[in-house]
C-alpha cells in the first residue's frame, strides 16, 4: 500500500515547522532583543533586571525555535524511511504525539499535518496487516 499522501503531510507539516522556528529565532528573537535594548530606567538595578528579563526571554524563543528547526529535519528524514506495503507502529505513534504537542504550543497547521498523517498510516497499517493476511491464507 502506497504511503505517499502520508509522506507528503508530514512533508508540508516539516517544512512548517522549519519555517516557523527560522521566523521565531530571526524575527522574534530579534524583536525581543530590540525591544531590550531600547529600554531605559533611571536606576541601574531597574535596567539590570529589565535586561536579565529580555536576555531570559531571548533566549528562550531562540531554543524554542532551534527545537522547531531540529524537529522539522528530523520529520523529512522519517518521512523519507517511511516505507510502503509495511507495518509501521513506532513512526504513526511519534506524529500523532508531535500533532498533540503542535496543538498544546498553538501550532495548528503543524497539529493538523501530524494528526493526519499519524492517523491515517495507523488506517493503512490496520489494511496492510488484513491483506497480509489474506495473502497467507
Amino acid at each position: 500500500m502506497n504511503r505517499k499522501l502520508e509522506r507528503r503531510l508530514i512533508l508540508i507539516g516539516a517544512i512548517w515547522q522549519i519555517i516557523s522556528g527560522l521566523l521565531t529565532i530571526f524575527l522574534y528573537a530579534s524583536y525581543i532583543k530590540s525591544e531590550g535594548l531600547k529600554a531605559s530606567y533611571n536606576s541601574v538595578a531597574k535596567l539590570e533586571a529589565l535586561e536579565s528579563v529580555f536576555g531570559s526571554l531571548y533566549m528562550f524563543s531562540v531554543t524554542f525555535g532551534m527545537m522547531f528547526v531540529v524537529l522539522g529535519i528530523l520529520n523529512i528524514w522519517l518521512s523519507k524511511t517511511l516505507r510502503d506495503d509495511q507495518i509501521e507502529m513506532k513512526k504513526p505513534i511519534w506524529f500523532i504525539l508531535l500533532g498533540l504537542a503542535s496543538y498544546f504550543v498553538m501550532d495548528i497547521l503543524g497539529s493538523i499535518m501530524f494528526l493526519s498523517a499519524g492517523f491515517l498510516a495507523l488506517a493503512k497499517n490496520k489494511s496492510i496487516s488484513k491483506l497480509e493476511k489474506y495473502h497467507l491464507e
